[in-house]
């Protein structure tokens, strides 16, 4: 069986009792799960909401654009104080009803333009929610990597902690020299030192996650979900093409072209008359019309012929945008085939070193069983438990920080393909 697809690997056997010590001593504790965590991050991140929000603002500028194709009333009122050749102040008013009949395209780009922004706005919130997962999920493994380092450098204290007491008898029997006993506070002190740290790691990694998924209780955590290998079957190739065409981010740019071309048209637009249906009213010092007020209906049309090349430039001006938008979407993946590639090897790199990890833990241990044995025979020196004890520190913690890598660059592969 390969030692991948272990779920308890052996050797780590007593590292994870300590890590289960670890997070059980801060009294009761509400268990939460990786998908549990990703569910309240979803429900209450900020960003969300604020995209949420956007993505609101989009749909109703969308209705503002649609109503200019429908009907219009406009109506104004003038009051006169003092009209010439008359004493009497007067006032008139008018009432205009008015319904576009033609654009030139106008209307009809910037709705285009209006549901486009819509469908941006769905993916701006679609790529805010994995960006949360996966924060979310780094975040939590961050804690449970930092736990069990924490509880490495535990184990570590207590090994210098038993070894202190043989040296101490060793030296008390006049088979060792007071320096051995001296080498073995030190060492130990330096381990404590690193401890602490260890300690003060593991805080501020919970802090960061309670901050991320915004959780207000007082209550401390009991992180539940632990390192599971699952691989990933995808060839380089197969995960940056999957990225190109899945990434929310990637799509947002191919629309920003289309938006960009609409504007074009909406350029040209100015260039064309438009026409509207057009049916108005108007009555002089009454407060309502009279009866006999005439009512005129008719088309209106309107034609900028000459306007000092002002359309020219705008037309010029959104062709050139959207020249930058395509090359904008290239820019972009570009960028996100060289983030695939990076993590992809980062995940084939941390599956290696967690083979390899995980055999150097087995030889540290067996090293340091047997310098710890000769010296308490009095047939090795303290140089050899104490280089065996480091070796074997250094392996446990090379073996997680091996294991929490793979997790952290595949959420990160999974994340820069767009994976929902």
């Amino acid at each position: 069986m390969s030692l991948l697809t272990q779920y308890v690997k052996p050797g780590s056997a007593g590292i994870l009792g300590l890590y289960l010590l670890v997070r059980t001593t801060i009294g009761f504790a509400a268990p939460l799960t990786v998908e549990q965590a990703v569910n309240m991050a979803l429900e209450n991140h900020l960003d969300i909401k604020i995209a949420m929000n956007s993505e609101k603002q989009a749909e109703y500028a969308l209705q503002s654009t649609q109503g200019s194709r429908g009907i219009s009333i406009d109506t104004s009122n003038t009051f006169y104080l003092k009209q010439i050749h008359r004493s009497a102040a007067t006032s008139s008013s008018d009432i205009t009803l008015s319904l576009p009949l033609y654009s030139g395209g106008k209307n009809e780009g910037n709705i285009a333009i209006a549901k486009t922004d819509v469908t941006i706005a769905g993916l701006s919130l679609l790529k805010t929610r994995q960006d949360v997962k996966f924060k979310t999920i780094s975040a939590y493994y961050d804690v449970v990597e930092a736990g069990k380092t924490q509880a490495v450098d535990q184990e570590t204290v207590n090994n210098y902690l038993l070894h202190l007491d043989d040296v101490k008898a060793q030296y008390s029997a006049g088979n060792v020299a007071k320096s051995d006993v001296l080498r073995s506070e030190v060492e130990l002190t330096d381990a404590q030192q690193t401890l602490i740290k260890a300690k003060n790691s593991y805080e501020v990694a919970v802090n960061t996650f309670k901050n991320l998924i915004r959780w207000k209780s007082s209550e401390p955590i009991e992180f539940v979900d632990d390192f599971q290998y699952i691989p990933v079957n995808k060839t380089m190739d197969e995960c940056v093409a999957f990225a190109v065409e899945h990434r929310p981010d990637v799509k947002k740019y191919r629309l920003a072209i289309d938006e960009a071309e609409q504007n074009i048209n909406v350029a040209k637009a100015d260039k064309k008359p438009s026409v509207s249906l057009t049916a108005a009213t108007g009555w002089g010092s009454n407060i309502l019309p009279k009866d006999d007020n005439d009512v005129y209906v008719g088309v209106t049309s309107s034609w900028n012929v000459f306007d000092s090349q002002v359309t020219s430039n705008k037309v010029k001006k959104a062709r050139s945008a959207a020249d930058t938008a395509r090359l904008e979407l290239t820019a972009q993946e570009e960028t996100v085939e060289l983030a695939v590639k990076e993590y992809f090897l980062g995940v084939r790199e941390a599956e290696k070193r967690i083979e390899t990890t995980q055999f150097a833990v087995h030889k540290a241990e067996e090293d340091y069983f047997i310098a710890e044995a000769k010296y308490r025979v009095g047939e090795g020196v303290i140089l050899d438990v104490i280089d065996a004890q480091l070796a074997l520190t250094t392996a446990k913690n090379n073996y997680i920080a091996a294991q929490y890598d793979y997790v952290t660059y595949k959420a990160k592969l999974e994340n820069a393909m767009g994976m929902d």
